[in-house]
């Protein structure tokens, strides 16, 4: 093309104009588009704003503690967190605060604290999302101070049933040591029928000492003197208490324990009798040459017993009414031994549960809360 051809130089032109014509369309239409855009953005900030706002009043009035940590970071919490823990901060390392100490809670996520000189239990649950968790602290202690006083209630309840079943089991070893005791202070016995009778007489006695003791250990409701105790230590005891009868009855008792370093804060003696309870119970249904099974493990702060019998089962009428005091099918039997130790685990806020097996024979779970190895 020729810059002197005039025809030429029009259709250019012509052609340059109307594709700048085009682009200013374009752009009045980009423009038109950026503006609905950034009018939308725009919205949508306020809303984000008031969402936020909203969001932090929701979060100031919470009584709970709200943290939110990133990467195991602080970035975020609201006041209320600051009643709980003075000393958070952000941009600092989330970790439990030193003072705190495992509840005797079968949950791993309750912690005992003094808040305002009292002694509180917290509880602090965490919700996760990749490397951000949300983390919610509430202060749990009236909520379990309810349940302590219900748990009373209860046994108070149940100490009004027993009533009746005390006058009966103190009736009979008590009518005997009587007769004994009159039978001593016959001037013309024999000494051999009095050394017979005041045997007698010892036994009867020994025998209400028993029940009586059984029925303290019942009403009791907390733990006196909780310690840290190691797990296998309790597991021997009470084995060994038992082993001996095993014996003498021909019954193999297999152990199979994993809680090696594994301690517990509990009353050692209450959760050593709770198990031989059990134990005994088993022995009752459990023939010559059969056996008796206790596992024991722990997994996330919790420590599961678990005591297998080879017997008939429980029966079903049976089975709501267990662990009620003089609740009992043998005849020479008080009904005390499991209401003693369901107490005695429910003191330490545990579990017990009952269940029958697929292959036959009863299993008795004890679950109770267990602190981190040695």
């Amino acid at each position: 093309m020729s810059p002197d051809n005039p025809i030429q130089n029009n259709a250019a032109s012509q052609e340059l104009g109307e594709a700048f014509g085009l682009f200013l369309e374009a752009s009045k239409a980009l423009e038109a588009q950026q503006a609905v855009l950034q009018g939308q953005i725009d919205r949508l900030s306020k809303e984000l704003v008031v969402a936020n706002s909203r969001l932090s009043t929701l979060l100031h009035s919470l009584p709970s503690g709200v943290i939110l940590v990133e990467n195991h970071i602080v970035i975020d919490f609201n006041p209320a967190a600051l009643r709980f823990i003075s000393t958070l901060q952000v941009d600092l390392e989330w970790k439990i605060p030193s003072d705190w100490k495992h509840s005797n809670s079968i949950r791993a996520d309750e912690y005992l604290t003094r808040l305002d000189g009292q002694e509180r239990i917290l509880q602090v649950q965490e919700i996760k999302s990749g490397l951000r968790s949300v983390l919610q602290i509430q202060d749990i202690t009236s909520t379990i101070t309810s349940r302590i006083e219900k748990e009373r209630s209860d046994r108070l309840a149940a100490m009004g049933k027993m009533t009746a079943g005390i006058a009966h089991q103190l009736r009979t070893p008590l009518s005997t040591a009587l007769l004994y005791a009159s039978h001593l202070s016959d001037a013309t016995l024999e000494e051999g029928q009095k050394r017979l009778f005041a045997e007698r007489l010892k036994t009867q006695l020994m025998n209400l000492e028993k029940l009586a003791g059984n029925m303290l250990m019942f009403i009791r409701q907390r733990p006196h003197q909780a310690a840290s105790v190691p797990v296998n230590a309790i597991l021997d005891e009470a084995c060994l208490t038992v082993q001996v009868l095993c014996d003498e009855r021909q019954i193999q008792l297999i152990q199979h324990f994993e809680t090696d370093g594994v301690i517990v804060n509990v009353e050692k003696q209450s959760i050593v009798a709770a198990l031989v309870a059990i134990l005994e119970n088993a022995m009752q249904v459990t023939q010559s040459g059969q056996c008796i099974e206790i596992r024991a493990a722990s997994m996330s702060g919790r420590l599961e017993i678990t005591i297998d019998d080879q017997g008939p089962g429980i029966a079903p009428d049976m089975m709501e009414t267990l662990f009620e005091p003089f609740s009992t099918s043998r005849i020479t039997g008080t009904g005390l031994g499991l209401s003693i130790a369901r107490s005695a685990i429910d003191s330490h806020r545990g579990e017990i549960l009952v269940s029958n097996r697929e292959g036959g024979g009863a299993r008795f779970t004890i679950l109770l809360p267990c602190l981190t190895e040695l």
